[in-house]
């Protein structure tokens, strides 16, 4: 299959997304936050014996990278490591995991015309780096994106749980339900998503599933976690 030209970005009548469903030349489309695919001119020709692994897209590997250092967030390569983020030319590259620890999907995100795009299953893969952690303890942090939950890891001294979900506060609270059970065996939740309208009304939606101080949500005067590292504000993360 040829890849296909992004046309456009908006709303999913799906899942209520502003900006999540992208529109390819071939006039199929894909929502990155609920991952639903509509069919175009392209994919209706698909023989039926081709099964998706995700809804819209066909991969039968995973880019593969090296780890390094992401010099422009600010992470370092041992935090890299640690999540099995790699680099590839102008991609980072995410890796999802399953119940068994098994790797299903990945994100890759093109830092030159910041993008991405999904490989494999990402539907059935738990959050950004829980398969890391037993879930057992005093605290979790939950963020909104991968590279906010690395550099949050590293800031707290590379010591304590720190997860992301899977597609931005659009899909935080389908995402946190479906880990309801893992969540709850930790003591404290913090909830460190974006300084911003969606980034509050996640964190409120997401404190309201668990039992009364079971949250904490993080109050920042910068966007975002990336942005107190970048900017060397460890201390006051």
């Amino acid at each position: 299959m040829t890849s296909s030209k992004v046309i456009s970005k908006g709303p999913c009548e799906a899942c209520g997304s502003s900006d999540a469903n992208v529109l390819y030349e071939d006039n199929h489309s894909y929502c990155f936050s609920c991952q639903t695919y509509s069919k175009g001119d392209t994919m209706a020709t698909m023989p039926d014996n081709r099964q998706p692994p995700v809804k819209g897209v066909y991969q039968n590997h995973f880019t593969e990278g090296t780890y390094q250092a992401l010099t422009d967030r600010k992470i370092s390569e041992n935090t890299c490591k640690f999540y099995g983020v790699t680099v590839r030319g102008d991609k980072h590259i995410y890796p999802y995991h399953d119940d068994s620890g098994s790797r299903v999907a990945n994100k890759v995100r093109q830092t030159t015309t910041k993008s991405f795009f999904v490989e494999g299953s990402l539907p059935p893969a738990k959050l950004f780096g829980q398969h890391k952690f037993s879930n057992r303890g005093k605290f979790v942090t939950i963020c909104e994106g991968e590279l906010d939950a690395m550099s949050a890891f590293e800031m707290l001294g590379s010591k304590w749980p720190v997860l992301s979900v899977k597609s931005g506060a659009q899909s935080a609270l389908k995402d946190i339900k479906a880990n309801y059970e893992y969540l709850n065996g930790f003591d404290n939740i913090v909830i460190c998503f974006d300084n911003d309208d969606h980034g509050k009304k996640a964190a409120n939606q997401v404190a309201q599933v668990f039992e009364p101080n079971k949250c904490l949500i993080m109050k920042m005067s910068k966007k975002d976690a990336n942005e107190y590292i970048k900017a060397n504000k460890r201390e006051e993360f």
